[in-house]
């Protein structure tokens, strides 16, 4: 059975490309991208999690069974994440804002 180790260059290596990684999130909070700036942030510090779990919580050299929990856990706040973002969308509670000129003030 092939086991990987988290070695000292490895170490190094994440915490450098978890450094790039702050400045390619901070870069794109000063782009005003707009809408995207969400989008990117989350995706980016997903990928920063996830050096962090399989590198500096030694994730890497664990059994799949172990693995298999965390990837569970990654896609049941996926799941979370976008119902709950889904469910303002898709709301249409709040009454139709009134129409002045329908209405004028007397």
């Amino acid at each position: 059975m092939l086991h990987a180790h988290v070695t000292t260059p490895k170490l190094v290596i994440a915490w450098l490309s978890l450094l790039f990684f702050t400045f390619i999130s901070f870069g794109a909070s000063r782009l005003g991208l707009g809408g995207w700036e969400i989008g990117i942030a989350l995706g980016i510090s997903v990928v920063k999690s996830l050096i962090v779990l399989f590198i500096f919580m030694h994730l890497v050299e664990q059994r799949f069974a172990n693995r298999l929990i965390v990837i569970l856990t990654f896609l049941f706040i996926v799941l979370a994440v976008s119902l709950t973002s889904t469910d303002p969308l898709t709301r249409r509670t709040f009454p139709p804002r009134p129409d002045p000129a329908a209405h004028p003030y007397p």
